[in-house]
């Protein structure tokens, strides 16, 4: 027995410990997101605060997110991707609570193209999940079933993601139970149970027990109903769970309403209005609205079963199912009879001030139409400017290209012509070397000194004028070099696979000389041109179509 009651205190002082450890942790959140003067560090503690309070302090949570998002739209934070697809994500549960569902799958889809981006597959599943409760807030069950499936196949690829496995099972099981499909609804709700236990997930265990509570309330087990219900309500207002406590009243509402025990349920009706409005939570309040409406009307008090049809109409932005239409049909005549009880009079001044408002509404919006056009037609006019602007820039910017292009390639064709004469001049010089030396080999034969003295002052004048020659060569590399001047530093930018070698031969292609040419400025053979020729084609990946002579001088 003692041992007994020692394991059960340690288990009391590890679950206090770790409470303590959680209060500190938000302390600290807390600390850093009011003392901080680092964006990066204050925003990333106010998206962790504005999580946390989503199910405790749904108000505060959505100014933590708000502010947050703020300040990730400032030009310098604008990088900080992963905390901006975080912040509309939050975003995206804020507007899904509130009921604005488009806008929630617009910042859904914000976020996950920005995870798509960041290859974020965790977070990717989590979104699937939340477009999920999205269309199935909506009521369209059957298209929010794929997504929860989308979202477990991948985080079950994953692995370690045991908690949000288990929470897009329970939401699947609801979407079942939509489409009244009882027995995979409740597997779902028996799996979710089974993971989040497994994990000691208390809370989630409640809430995948009461839609448990849910099936028996349809299957007319109201007590089997409300014991679960009240369980998860204590344990809830224990937590300061206050959305998951709006969510339960209403279910106990629910069931009262099915025992025709309307007065206790209008009690637990008004209780989850009073917690849905101080938080915000637009589509629990229409459907409180509704059900205040209908339990009125029971109570044969069809003046306020109208007043709150009415509210619930301002509200609520989905359709009735047909008996609901009927059952709404039915209270505005009740109401209308009542109202001729109490006198024409009023219902003629309500009368007025509709048609009041309708002409007022009819102007507003001829109004709003004129201004529409005056600023299509601003805007059409601005656009036209702007269009015409660039396109002058655009036409002055070709033209100037043009002249460019022309200057540029008169200098290559003078160059082109200095070059060539340049190599007609090597050509005469190596003759006159093949010249000479036959010369000196006739005249060292045979060939007494005075006449050899003659001789070899014939060729010292001859030297002299080949000297003169090969002055004009030693420009050749150099006139070469000027007209390809940054050539071969963009050869090497766009093909650096291209040789020392090889790079030379395309400067000289540019120049458009003939092999013949190139063997004389090389001193390299026929064979030796082709092959370099030949590399290069491969390296410049050129088909047999292609000239190369042409693809170089068009770089």
């Amino acid at each position: 027995m003692k041992k007994e009651i020692c394991i059960l205190f340690a288990f009391l002082m590890l679950l206090k410990l770790q409470a303590q450890e959680s209060d500190l942790d938000l302390v600290q959140l807390d600390k850093t997101y009011k003392e901080s003067t680092v964006d990066s560090i204050k925003v990333k503690a106010m998206l962790a605060l504005g999580e946390y309070h989503l199910d405790k302090n749904f108000s505060k949570a959505r100014f933590l997110i708000h502010d947050a998002f703020s300040i990730l739209q400032k030009e310098e934070n604008k990088n900080n991707l992963n905390a901006l697809a975080n912040a509309y994500s939050l975003k995206g549960i804020i507007a899904r609570r509130e009921g604005h569902h488009v806008q929630s799958l617009d910042n859904y889809f914000k976020s996950k193209t920005i995870y798509e981006q960041l290859k974020d597959s965790i977070n990717i599943s989590s979104l699937l999940h939340n477009m999920g409760m999205v269309h199935r807030y909506n009521k369209d069950y059957r298209k929010s079933i794929p997504f929860y499936q989308k979202s477990i196949a991948i985080k079950t690829r994953l692995g370690n993601q045991t908690y949000e496995i288990a929470s897009s099972y329970n939401m699947m099981g609801v979407s079942y139970k939509g489409i009244k499909k009882r027995d995979s609804a409740l597997w779902c709700y028996n799996k979710a149970i089974a993971l989040f236990t497994s994990i000691d997930k208390e809370e989630d265990i409640y809430r995948a027990k009461n839609n448990i509570a849910n099936l028996y309330r349809i299957d007319k087990k109201y007590e089997e109903a409300l014991e679960i219900y009240f369980e998860s309500n204590a344990y809830y207002k224990k937590k300061g769970s206050v959305i998951s406590t709006a969510n339960n009243l209403y279910n106990i509402s629910t069931v009262y309403k099915d025992l025709k025990q309307y007065e206790t349920a209008m009690k637990y009706a008004d209780s989850s209005l009073s917690i849905s409005k101080a938080e915000g939570l637009k589509g629990r309040i229409s459907k409180v609205y509704l059900r205040k409406s209908f339990l009125y009307a029971k109570l044969e008090n069809y003046k306020e079963a109208y007043n709150y049809y009415r509210l619930f109409n301002r509200t609520s932005d989905s359709l009735f199912n047909i008996e609901n239409i009927k059952k709404i049909q039915e209270l505005e005549l009740t109401h209308e009879f009542e109202q001729e009880k109490l006198g024409l009079e009023l219902e003629k001044k309500e009368i007025k001030a509709l048609a009041k408002a309708e002409t007022f509404k009819k102007r507003l919006y001829l109004l709003l139409f004129v201004l529409a056009l005056l600023t299509a037609g601003v805007i059409w006019f601005l656009v036209r400017k702007i269009y015409k602007g660039r396109a002058l820039i655009i036409s002055e910017k070709l033209e100037k290209e043009e002249v460019q292009k022309e200057l540029l390639n008169q200098k290559i064709k003078a160059k082109e012509g200095e070059i060539k004469s340049l190599i007609a001049d090597n050509s005469m010089r190596l003759s006159f070397k093949e010249e000479l030396l036959q010369q000196l080999k006739s005249k060292a034969t045979g060939t007494d000194l005075g006449t050899l003295k003659q001789s070899l002052d014939s060729l010292i004048k001859d030297l002299q004028s080949q000297i003169n020659t090969e002055s004009k060569f030693s420009l050749l590399q150099s006139k070469v070099d000027e007209a390809n001047e940054g050539f071969d530093a963009k050869l090497r930018r766009l093909y650096p696979e291209l040789t020392k070698t090889e790079r030379e031969i395309c400067s000289l292609l540019r120049l458009n000389l003939s092999i013949k040419e190139m063997m004389t400025i090389r001193g390299a053979s026929l064979d030796a041109i082709k092959s370099v020729r030949y590399r290069i084609r491969k390296k410049l990946s050129l088909s047999p179509k292609e000239e190369l002579e042409q693809f170089i001088q068009n770089l």
